[in-house]
């Protein structure tokens, strides 16, 4: 088994995403600098917002995410940009004296890629529809697979407020196409006069 560090949020990061990160409390300050030190990643988990014993509930499916740049905010924090690597799921989480979470945990497979079905092309249509709406999103991604299920799968898994119970239950299934399903009937698709216009 493996060793991260975790860095739980209400939004994630999933392999092949890429997601800009503000840090400023010093726990994932240290986490930052020792990743950078030791050119390693570390571990991020949807928090659930629910509260146990031991601090917010996190999900047990996560991804290792590797920071690919950094810089000085406006405001004087420093702020990241992370893409997803590695599927895990946790085995063993603890806090250091910090605060900091660390896990063992074991690595999953990533899902294989795969062709998207014509009568699912929506899903890309409408992801990429909201790349051009939210430029800050598009600008992440200077190479979108909006042909790869697996990929378009997963960006749309990133956007949509899911509950934990569900994210977990996409998350950890060993292919894309529990959650093709999933967004086949969430998002709506559009009539062909939306679509030509």
């Amino acid at each position: 088994m493996t060793e991260l560090m975790l860095f739980p949020l209400n939004s994630v990061v999933l392999p092949e995403g890429k997601m800009n990160l503000r840090i400023f409390e010093p726990r994932y300050k240290r986490m930052v600098k020792e990743c950078c030190a030791n050119d390693i990643g570390f571990g991020m988990n949807l928090a659930s917002g629910r509260k146990s014993t031991s601090g917010i509930t996190i999900s047990t499916v996560g991804t290792m995410v590797k920071i690919i740049d950094f810089e000085t905010l406006p405001d004087g924090l420093l702020g990241i940009t992370v893409v997803g690597n590695q599927r895990f799921s946790l085995q063993q989480v603890w806090s250091e004296h910090d605060g900091l979470r660390k896990a063992k945990v074991e690595w999953l497979d990533n899902w294989n890629h795969s062709e998207l079905n014509g009568s699912d092309s929506f899903l890309s249509v409408q992801l990429e529809q909201i790349y051009n709406k939210f430029p800050q999103l598009g600008a992440l991604y200077s190479h979108r697979f909006f042909d790869d299920a697996s990929w378009v799968a997963q960006r749309w898994l990133e956007l949509l407020p899911l509950e934990s119970e569900q994210f977990e239950l996409l998350t950890s299934a060993s292919s894309c196409q529990p959650s093709i399903d999933f967004l086949r009937s969430a998002i709506e698709c559009p009539s062909p006069k939306e679509t030509r216009q």
